[in-house]
């Protein structure tokens, strides 16, 4: 539609100038403000309240942030970056990371974008869920009705599997262990069987560690796969179809080299239907 032409040229062009300059500054931010910044609703659905994302959420005593705060704010209020605040119109989850007593083999920044054996990672970013990475001596509680995901390491090496987690939201059971020990020792056992001494099993254990832990921290956002599959031990994806939630990861001993077929991508077609996280 156009604007009403005021019987002043000049007066029409100032209004019109006035309206533009306004909608500019006005249409973003009420086009994002979808969530109510209600004390009871939850518009994205991750269990934390449109209020606790609209105002910033203190976390309770004995959980902080890795900087070593226990105040997130809110995204309305303190807009960058968005790995920094909460917002109530995109999902946000809380995740403990515990590493092994005994030496931790885990790589830094498994929850950000980065890349190890030329594979790269992206966290939860691409199911459109921001991960707040947090320590804690008081349990996974980080409001009245929401927990956090918890992810322990094991240098276990009493079996081969080289992760476990409780299937169902962070608000249920207790239980994601990764073992990077194992999977370590695994990447040596392939490796030397052909002799090779030129691969980077420093990058390849790496690269295993955080499809690892994003994996078991799928199965705690809702399984993820969104069906169960006897066949492939759950909800699970097939081998080899590159996915996160697939069943294994691949290799081969080729010429005497060992490569590792590393998987970094969501099922995106199917994957963020089956999030929850209450």
């Amino acid at each position: 539609m156009k604007p009403r032409v005021c019987a002043a040229p000049e007066l029409g062009v100032a209004l019109f100038v006035f309206i533009v300059a306004l909608a500019l500054i006005v249409l973003p931010s009420h086009a994002r403000a979808q969530g109510t910044c209600s004390a009871t609703a939850d518009s994205d659905g991750d269990g934390l309240t449109d209020a606790q994302e609209c105002l910033g959420l203190t976390l309770p005593q004995g959980i902080t942030l890795l900087d070593g705060t226990n105040f997130v704010p809110s995204c309305l209020i303190s807009p960058s970056p968005r790995s920094n605040c909460l917002d109530p119109n995109t999902k946000d989850v809380f995740v403990i990371v515990v590493p092994a007593a005994a030496g931790s083999l885990l790589p830094p920044n498994l929850f950000a974008n980065v890349t190890y054996y030329g594979v790269t990672f992206n966290g939860l970013a691409d199911l459109v869920i921001t991960v707040h990475q947090i320590t804690s001596t008081a349990g996974r509680a980080v409001t009245s009705t929401q927990n956090a995901v918890r992810i322990t390491e094991s240098r276990d090496t009493s079996d081969t599997i080289l992760g476990v987690c409780n299937w169902g939201t962070p608000n249920d059971l207790d239980g994601c262990v990764v073992y990077t020990q194992r999977a370590k020792n695994f990447i040596d056992s392939v490796c030397n069987s052909v002799g090779d001494t030129t691969t980077d099993r420093t990058a390849v254990l790496n690269a295993y560690a955080v499809h690892t832990v994003l994996h078991e921290t799928g199965h705690t956002l809702g399984g993820m796969t969104g069906s169960y599959s006897k066949r492939y031990g759950g909800n699970h994806y097939a081998p080899d179809t590159g996915l996160i939630m697939e069943q294994s990861e691949t290799y081969s001993t080729k010429n005497g080299v060992c490569s590792w077929n590393i998987s970094a991508r969501w099922n995106l077609t199917l994957d963020p239907a089956s999030v929850r996280l209450k």
